[in-house]
């Protein structure tokens, strides 16, 4: 097997190596900081509307009989998911 032109293919590698940025000498440092402020009061609002939310949804989809039944059936410890159904569960969306 014979290899022709190279140097061109190595160029082109050697150009594309890492070369840290250069300090200027006297600059502040830039610092990439995140910040994020959250106020008390419409986090307590968000937390209430968002458990209302959680609690209308759940309501929605059982009745009250259903999770009296599925209460009783986790604290007995007859309450049991195949782990085939929750990866299917995960993996459709």
């Amino acid at each position: 097997m014979e290899i022709k032109n190279y140097g061109s293919v190595m160029s082109a590698y050697m150009k594309n190596t890492y070369e840290p940025a250069k300090k200027k000498q006297g600059a502040p440092a830039a610092k990439n900081v995140d910040k994020a402020e959250f106020s008390s009061s419409s986090s307590a609002g968000a937390l209430a509307g968002a458990k209302a939310s959680a609690k209308k949804s759940v309501e929605s989809f059982a009745s009250a009989e259903r999770i009296a039944a599925l209460k009783s059936m986790i604290s007995d410890g007859s309450y049991n998911i195949p782990a085939e159904s929750v990866a299917a569960s995960i993996f459709e969306g």
